[in-house]
């Protein structure tokens, strides 16, 4: 594959391309060629150059020295408008859905189609739609459904859609897959596939490893804004990437796992039984005092909903939860923070934090009882010093504790928000896609702060749709399918053979 990308003249090359934003330079030299047909993937931590180069390619940014040529031309002022006129398009983790509309609105937004009497083509228009949802898997929806009742995988799937429509010549999905699970990703892939065919490029870029290596013909790795190397994908292997991007290797990512009969052997901290939610029938598991629970299966198969139950945000139709021997009720959170329940929500943007506003208000406000005087006034002293702790803990990166949360990095963000349940001392931790568009570097941080919580006696259940980061970080794992839970594994049946089996097929 590789010679035969390399005997097509390229689509768009890009020749000693640097950039500097305030005397800082975020991109040296850059040198990178994209041809007809080729599924590039471009890997770094976060910090390394990839949306300065992403956005360098999609018009974003202008470089401040170098050249970029398009289709043999040079192109002086590359802009958004004039890239999307070469056909160049991008999906971003961050959606740019509006919620409001619904999803044909939102797939031809701009781009409506009008007929000669100047009337929309509704009818034409969904059935466009229509059979834009079949090729992504997920043509059960109807096109007329508001975005805002989907779930992210289903958002995702759709601005992936969108930017399909559009027939572009260049792709580049920055954490596009991030919310799909693994059967989603193969029927994106399985698209992919046929659009290469036609002579598609993607840039592709994501933090699971695997799915690199999955689509992908050729690789870039950046560190610290410098080109580490450029290399056909099949010359490097999972570890030497690693090694490339981190100085660490993959066996190096997860931390060791105490012995499984030990954590079984540890009090049942919460014992749920005959839990009945609106998608789910008579569950029934514990939870043990160290522990870190998994809850596994496609997506949709009633994960989020198990963890919002526990936090009371999804109404408990019947069944009891027991937290070290106490009847909990949990119809609203308040009661799950009173029983030292915290929660991680995977939307971290939308639901997890306040991002206009600073470091210090996002901590500070899960703990203002902690920080306030007897009449509720904060006290300015002690939600600095909450807050300086909090960040030295959690090893949170920023200018200071005033910049605000959407000007940190996906890592960081996800870092404040657990600083902000961890100044609860919670006894329980719900976590929700703990890692998710989060580079190998913090996630290896965060994973080993949960085991060292759980060394302290705090117990985690936890959900990903990264089938490694479940095998790799979980004792045991719970296997939902068709919302109903189908076994249960730990130990040495913890493999991903297993686990898959149990995914797809009734037990």
């Amino acid at each position: 594959m590789q010679a035969t990308l390399e005997n097509k003249a390229p689509f768009i090359s890009l020749s000693e391309i640097t950039k500097s934003f305030a005397g800082h330079t975020v991109l040296h030299p850059i040198d990178l060629q994209l041809h007809p047909g080729e599924f590039h993937a471009l890997i770094g931590e976060n910090g390394a150059g990839k949306s300065t180069l992403i956005n360098m390619i999609t018009g974003v940014h202008k470089p401040d020295r170098g050249l970029i040529e398009i289709d043999g031309s040079e192109v002086a002022s590359l802009t958004p408008t004039t890239a999307n006129q070469f056909g160049i398009y991008a999906v971003h983790q961050e959606l740019s859905l509006c919620a409001n509309l619904t999803i044909v609105q939102n797939i031809f937004l701009g781009n409506e189609l009008i007929s000669i009497t100047g009337q929309l083509q509704k009818k034409k228009m969904r059935e466009i739609a229509t059979q834009l949802l079949k090729e992504v898997g997920i043509g059960d929806l109807h096109p007329d459904t508001p975005v805002i009742q989907l779930s992210l995988a289903e958002q995702q799937l759709i601005e992936f859609s969108k930017a399909v429509y559009q027939n572009p010549k260049l792709l580049v999905l920055d954490e596009a897959t991030s919310a799909l699970d693994p059967n989603q990703v193969l029927t994106m892939f399985n698209r992919l596939r046929e659009l290469q065919k036609e002579g598609l490029i993607v840039v592709f870029i994501s933090h699971r490893l695997q799915e690199l290596f999955d689509l992908c013909d050729t690789m870039t790795v950046l560190k610290d804004g410098q080109q580490i190397v450029t290399r056909p994908i099949e010359q490097i292997d999972q570890d030497e990437l690693i090694s490339l991007m981190t100085g660490r290797t993959f066996s190096d990512l997860y931390p060791v796992k105490p012995d499984i009969e030990e954590v079984m052997s540890k009090k049942e901290v919460l014992v749920v039984e005959g839990l009945t939610l609106p998608n789910i029938q008579n569950l029934n598991f514990t939870l043990h005092e160290g522990e870190i629970l998994g809850i596994g299966g496609l997506q949709g198969q009633g994960q989020q909903e198990i963890l919002r139950s526990l936090f009371g945000t999804t109404r408990i139709i019947s069944g009891s939860i027991g937290l070290n021997g106490q009847k909990l009720k949990l119809k609203h959170p308040k009661h799950a923070m009173k029983a030292g329940i915290a929660y991680i929500p995977a939307d971290r943007k939308s639901e997890g934090l306040l991002l206009t506003h600073s470091i210090r208000f996002n901590i500070s406000m899960g703990v203002l009882n902690k920080i306030s005087d007897f009449v509720g006034t904060v006290r300015s002293k002690h939600e600095k010093e909450t807050t300086n702790f909090a960040m030295k803990r959690m090893q949170i990166k920023a200018q200071s504790m005033e910049q605000p949360a959407n000007a940190l990095s996906g890592g960081n963000q996800q870092k404040v928000i657990l600083a902000k349940w961890l100044e609860r001392n919670p006894s329980i931790i719900l976590l929700d896609e703990p890692t998710r568009g989060i580079d190998v570097g913090t996630k290896k941080e965060i994973y080993e702060l949960l085991r060292t919580l759980t060394q302290s006696g705090v117990s985690i259940i936890m959900t990903s749709s990264d089938t490694l980061e479940i095998i790799g970080l979980c004792d045991r794992v719970l296997v939902m399918y068709e919302h109903q839970l189908n076994g249960a594994l730990k130990g040495s049946e913890l493999t991903e053979e297993k686990l898959v089996e149990l995914t797809v097929l009734k037990k």
